[in-house]
């Protein structure tokens, strides 16, 4: 996000607010008011997109979800104030940390919040004219371009003499595309498509990010949910899938961790049958993999980077335990049928 000067006493003043003190945190500014401390967060996302996101805010609310904080309307009733670059949205400012997910009371108090918010989803009906990036029933288009990614670069690796990365690359790259087309194979043998069916008329939202930074642990030790500005239609199980992935990769792919994670999921929401066979094909596919070789790839890099070639080997070492993963993972099953 450009910066670009930014006048906090005229936009504070569409809420009724006078600045005392303020300083800069990533995209959002920590603003001491009259009316106490208030988060600013800046936003590039447009109108129609800002129509959703608010939109999909204030279902969650009227449906009960309590582990967030709702945004603060102006003076006029208005969601958002625009500038000629960016939107501002307005919040009580949380005072905490993010959640170690590796502490495993962190982890399963975050992971049944989660769970409810996924529950309270259900049944958005988005306003006229909003963007809701729908990404429901996309999941085997995006594998299958994936693989035909991770194919184009072993062939362009193949003509990038002395780089290491693409020498490592060609070295896994087989084992890597194996397990996609395996994990394509597997989702489209799941009722998938039946389920995306059924959100089509049930009508769930997906938070999009769940990662740890988006889940803040107070002093008082309640968690709470920020950062919507992802969220979209999908099968809530996708949304445990990048859940899952982002906790696997800081548990060196635990599968009993895993188990941890669903079962508490599933004291809030439990899990089909049908949707926990959709997570395991879906975790199947080598993400890490495809993301770390297009970051590379896809920049026509031609001299090894080594940054990227030291992750990208951290990686690979881990491919022992992924497989072990997915091993004992097979053996998880769902406790009962749910939306």
């Amino acid at each position: 996000m450009t910066d670009h000067p930014v006048d906090l006493e005229n936009l504070l003043s569409h809420w009724g607010l006078q600045v005392l003190r303020w300083e800069k945190i990533k995209d959002v500014y920590k603003v001491e008011t009259d009316q106490g401390i208030k988060n600013l967060k800046v936003s590039p996302l447009k109108p129609k997109r800002l129509l959703f996101v608010h939109s999909a805010l204030k279902h969650l609310i009227s449906n009960g979800f309590q582990d967030m904080y709702p945004y603060l309307p102006t003076v006029e009733g208005k969601t958002y104030i625009t500038d000629q670059k960016n939107a501002y949205t307005l919040f009580d400012w949380i005072e905490g940390r993010q959640c170690d997910f590796r502490n495993r009371s962190e982890l399963t108090q975050s992971t049944a919040i989660f769970a409810d918010f996924h529950r309270k989803s259900f049944g958005f009906e988005p306003p006229p004219g909003s963007n809701m990036r729908d990404q429901l029933g996309k999941c085997i288009i995006h594998f299958t371009e994936r693989l035909a990614d991770l194919k184009r670069f072993k062939e362009l690796a193949l003509t990038m003499k002395d780089d290491s990365f693409a020498a490592l690359y060609l070295e896994h790259a087989d084992f890597y595309m194996n397990m996609a087309s395996e994990a394509i194979e597997r989702i489209t043998k799941t009722s998938y498509m039946q389920m995306v069916a059924q959100a089509q008329f049930k009508k769930p939202f997906c938070h999009g990010d769940p990662a740890a930074r988006n889940f803040i642990l107070t002093p008082e030790n309640h968690i709470f949910m920020i950062d919507f500005d992802s969220c979209r239609y999908d099968l809530p199980s996708m949304d445990l899938v990048k859940f899952l992935r982002r906790i696997m990769k800081k548990c060196h792919w635990d599968y009993q961790v895993a188990d941890l994670v669903l079962d508490s999921y599933q004291t809030i929401r439990p899990l089909s049958q049908n949707e926990l066979d959709i997570i395991k094909a879906a975790l199947y596919f080598p993400q890490k993999f495809w993301r770390m070789a297009i970051r590379y790839f896809h920049h026509h890099q031609r001299h090894s980077n080594e940054r990227a070639f030291d992750k990208f080997q951290n990686y690979i070492k881990h491919r022992e335990a992924f497989t072990k993963f997915h091993n004992g993972f097979e053996h998880y099953q769902a406790v009962g049928e749910q939306n």
